[in-house]
């Protein structure tokens, strides 16, 4: 009898974990399919980043603004990529966030070269 209850509980505490990682997922995927927004992505270089650090920084920053809905910033090419809803972020607020923490940003890239 404690063997079947023991089994009986691991199954569903096992279910119970499947459902939280991936049934949370699928929710997600059925409510953007239901209201589907429109998204840009906008490719920024990205001037002034000292370590990988810097880079995460960008990207927590970023993605807390309402309206991006994902940060991508790596150090060692000195990019950015990020994807928007333009009806609530346009790419030169995206720019002027990345100035405002003390970083050089264009998505000229020949512009940013030439101050680097």
């Amino acid at each position: 009898m404690d063997k079947l209850l023991v089994f009986t509980s691991s199954l569903i505490l096992t279910v119970g974990i499947i459902k939280f990682f991936f049934g949370k997922k699928d929710n997600e995927e059925k409510s953007e399919n239901n209201n589907p927004t429109k998204e840009e992505i906008l490719e920024i270089n990205i001037s002034g980043m000292h370590c990988a650090g810097c880079a995460a920084g960008i990207e927590g920053t970023l993605k807390s603004i309402d309206g991006i809905l994902d940060a991508k910033v790596n150090f060692a090419t000195g990019k950015g990529i990020f994807r928007f809803n333009p009806s609530k972020v346009n790419p030169q607020d995206i720019i002027s966030k990345i100035q405002e923490l003390g970083y050089s940003a264009s998505a000229d890239f020949e512009e940013i070269e030439k101050k680097s």
